[in-house]
């Protein structure tokens, strides 16, 4: 019997060397543990940083759209002046062509130089106004 004991004694030494090496693997993190760890932390910065990086062109998306929003308002604008304008240009030639029909040439040419005067205001304003939209628009074909 003395073998049993002693084959006894011998195995729960070596379950108790068993459990203690299982303890020591569980509390200290293995290299493969190490590395996924930081690969881990890696991967949160990634996500840190696309996500303030989406936050920042939803930020600027939502300024882009607030601006064309304002250049298309500014663009419906210049749209009614321009049709005012050929209102009154129209209004202008029918009174030009009365003038021809019945008036002398000082009236003539004093009503084709005010329709002439006119026409130069109206092309000058619709040059500044495209000179401004061109400016505001440049930034934004820059940024995109």
């Amino acid at each position: 019997m003395t073998d049993v004991t002693e084959l006894e004694q011998r195995i729960v030494a070596a379950m108790d060397r068993i459990a203690y090496s299982a303890d020591q693997m569980a509390s200290a993190p293995s290299a493969a543990d190490g590395q996924l760890a930081e690969e881990l932390e890696v991967e949160r910065a990634t996500n840190a940083r696309l996500a303030e990086a989406g936050t920042a062109n939803l930020a600027r998306i939502e300024r882009l759209e607030t601006r064309l929003a304002r250049l298309t308002d500014r663009l419906d604008a210049v749209d009614d002046e321009n049709a005012r304008l050929i209102t009154e240009i129209n209004a202008l030639r029918a009174t030009n062509t009365q003038l021809r029909d019945g008036a002398d040439a000082d009236v003539i040419n004093a009503s084709l130089k005010a329709e002439n005067d006119s026409l130069k205001a109206e092309r000058a304003a619709q040059i500044a106004e495209m000179d401004e939209i061109l400016g505001e628009i440049a930034p934004l074909v820059k940024e995109a």
